[in-house]
């Protein structure tokens, strides 16, 4: 028998892997303050795993505020938040 075990997901931003949710890393509500097609927002490249905690306290907040807010997360993030656009990666400011 081979070894089945899955990698446990954790919130890319503080670890949690309790109630996880998906979140948009930047905030499709704010497409036209990054001045990117909404489109580019809405897709799998700007989504993470995320608690639920963490998610409704970033809310509509962008990236560069959040991680200002919260720098401890910010190694995590560049870590685990491998699939996200260059794009996106760019707004982040990484």
């Amino acid at each position: 028998m081979g070894n089945n075990k899955k990698k446990a997901r954790s919130c890319v931003y503080c670890g949690s892997q309790e109630d996880l949710t998906i979140d948009h890393v930047v905030p499709i509500s704010r497409w036209k303050d990054f001045r990117v097609k909404r489109r580019v927002l809405d897709n799998a490249s700007n989504c993470v795993v995320c608690c639920r905690r963490c998610n409704e306290e970033k809310a509509d907040t962008a990236p560069s505020e959040w991680f200002r807010r919260h720098p401890e997360y910010l190694a995590r993030f560049r870590k685990e938040a491998r699939y996200i656009s260059d794009t996106i990666r760019s707004i982040c400011g990484m």
